[in-house]
Protein backbone atom coordinates (compact mmCIF):
# COMPACT_ATOMS: atom_id res chain seq x y z
CA UNK A 1 0.00 0.00 0.00
CA UNK A 2 2.95 2.37 1.01
CA UNK A 3 4.62 1.91 -2.53
CA UNK A 4 1.10 2.27 -4.20
CA UNK A 5 0.67 5.66 -2.57
CA UNK A 6 4.36 7.04 -3.25
CA UNK A 7 3.92 6.02 -6.76
CA UNK A 8 0.67 7.93 -6.98
CA UNK A 9 2.40 10.57 -5.23
CA UNK A 10 5.18 10.76 -7.48
CA UNK A 11 3.06 10.87 -10.80
CA UNK A 12 0.61 13.70 -9.56
CA UNK A 13 3.66 15.52 -8.97
CA UNK A 14 5.03 14.96 -12.45
CA UNK A 15 2.13 15.67 -13.69
CA UNK A 16 1.71 18.73 -12.04
CA UNK A 17 5.04 20.01 -12.98
CA UNK A 18 4.99 18.74 -16.74
CA UNK A 19 1.76 21.15 -16.66
CA UNK A 20 3.13 23.96 -15.46
CA UNK A 21 6.79 24.10 -16.21
CA UNK A 22 6.49 24.38 -20.14
CA UNK A 23 4.09 27.38 -19.53
CA UNK A 24 6.95 28.88 -16.94
CA UNK A 25 8.89 28.98 -19.78
CA UNK A 26 6.94 30.58 -22.12
CA UNK A 27 4.59 32.97 -19.63
CA UNK A 28 8.13 34.28 -17.94
CA UNK A 29 10.59 34.80 -21.14
CA UNK A 30 11.32 38.50 -20.50
CA UNK A 31 11.28 40.40 -17.15
CA UNK A 32 11.24 44.31 -16.12
CA UNK A 33 12.87 44.54 -12.96
CA UNK A 34 12.82 48.35 -11.67
CA UNK A 35 13.76 49.27 -8.10
CA UNK A 36 12.15 52.90 -6.63
CA UNK A 37 13.34 54.87 -3.90
CA UNK A 38 11.42 57.78 -2.89
CA UNK A 39 12.53 61.25 -2.31
CA UNK A 40 10.76 61.85 0.09
CA UNK A 41 10.01 58.41 2.29
CA UNK A 42 8.01 59.55 5.21
CA UNK A 43 5.67 61.20 2.65
CA UNK A 44 2.90 59.15 2.34
CA UNK A 45 0.95 61.54 0.05
CA UNK A 46 3.90 61.03 -2.60
CA UNK A 47 4.36 57.24 -1.95
CA UNK A 48 0.70 56.88 -2.15
CA UNK A 49 0.63 58.55 -5.68
CA UNK A 50 3.94 56.34 -7.28
CA UNK A 51 2.27 53.27 -6.21
CA UNK A 52 -0.74 54.02 -7.76
CA UNK A 53 0.63 55.36 -10.90
CA UNK A 54 3.04 52.02 -10.45
CA UNK A 55 -0.18 49.74 -9.80
CA UNK A 56 -1.59 51.80 -13.25
CA UNK A 57 1.29 50.69 -15.69
CA UNK A 58 0.73 47.21 -15.14
CA UNK A 59 -2.61 47.16 -17.20
CA UNK A 60 -0.91 48.20 -20.79
CA UNK A 61 -1.74 45.30 -22.88
CA UNK A 62 1.65 43.81 -23.52
CA UNK A 63 2.36 43.16 -20.15
CA UNK A 64 1.56 39.48 -19.66
CA UNK A 65 1.63 39.86 -15.57
CA UNK A 66 2.56 42.70 -12.88
CA UNK A 67 3.44 42.79 -9.35
CA UNK A 68 4.07 45.89 -7.28
CA UNK A 69 5.33 45.32 -4.30
CA UNK A 70 7.54 46.49 -1.37
CA UNK A 71 10.42 45.47 0.42
CA UNK A 72 10.41 42.54 2.82
CA UNK A 73 13.89 40.92 4.75
CA UNK A 74 13.68 37.82 6.02
CA UNK A 75 15.86 37.08 9.30
CA UNK A 76 17.53 34.34 6.69
CA UNK A 77 18.47 35.94 4.11
CA UNK A 78 18.57 39.73 5.83
CA UNK A 79 22.86 39.92 5.35
CA UNK A 80 22.00 39.32 1.70
CA UNK A 81 18.60 41.22 0.95
CA UNK A 82 18.54 45.11 -0.01
CA UNK A 83 15.10 46.31 2.05
CA UNK A 84 16.20 50.01 1.32
CA UNK A 85 13.97 50.73 -1.89
CA UNK A 86 10.37 51.61 -1.34
CA UNK A 87 8.79 50.31 -4.10
CA UNK A 88 9.49 47.15 -6.71
CA UNK A 89 7.67 46.60 -9.79
CA UNK A 90 7.88 43.57 -11.51
CA UNK A 91 6.70 43.51 -15.43
CA UNK A 92 6.66 40.06 -17.49
CA UNK A 93 6.99 40.48 -21.21
CA UNK A 94 6.80 37.86 -23.90
CA UNK A 95 10.16 39.06 -25.34
CA UNK A 96 12.30 42.38 -25.80
CA UNK A 97 10.53 43.45 -28.38
CA UNK A 98 6.95 43.80 -26.62
CA UNK A 99 9.45 45.55 -23.48
CA UNK A 100 10.03 47.87 -25.98
CA UNK A 101 6.47 48.43 -27.22
CA UNK A 102 6.00 49.27 -23.23
CA UNK A 103 9.16 51.86 -22.69
CA UNK A 104 7.72 53.49 -25.42
CA UNK A 105 4.08 53.56 -24.89
CA UNK A 106 2.92 56.79 -24.05
CA UNK A 107 1.38 55.82 -20.65
CA UNK A 108 4.64 54.52 -19.35
CA UNK A 109 6.63 58.32 -21.02
CA UNK A 110 3.23 59.92 -19.06
CA UNK A 111 4.34 58.20 -15.86
CA UNK A 112 7.93 59.54 -15.82
CA UNK A 113 7.04 62.51 -16.59
CA UNK A 114 4.45 62.69 -13.88
CA UNK A 115 5.93 60.93 -11.22
CA UNK A 116 9.92 61.67 -11.67
CA UNK A 117 10.02 64.13 -8.83
CA UNK A 118 8.81 61.42 -6.55
CA UNK A 119 11.95 59.17 -6.81
CA UNK A 120 15.32 59.96 -5.73
CA UNK A 121 16.74 56.72 -7.20
CA UNK A 122 15.63 54.21 -9.57
CA UNK A 123 17.45 51.24 -11.09
CA UNK A 124 16.70 48.71 -13.78
CA UNK A 125 17.14 44.96 -14.16
CA UNK A 126 16.28 42.70 -17.60
CA UNK A 127 16.34 39.38 -17.43
CA UNK A 128 15.69 37.07 -20.48
CA UNK A 129 15.16 33.21 -20.02
CA UNK A 130 17.96 31.01 -21.11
Amino acid sequence: MTSRRNFLQQAGLAAAASSVLPNAKTSMTFIHHVLFWAKNPNNDAEKAQLLAALKQLGTLPMIQNAHVGRPIVTEFDKGATDGSYTFSVVLVFDNATKESEYLYHPLHKKFIDDNKHLWGKVQVIDSELI
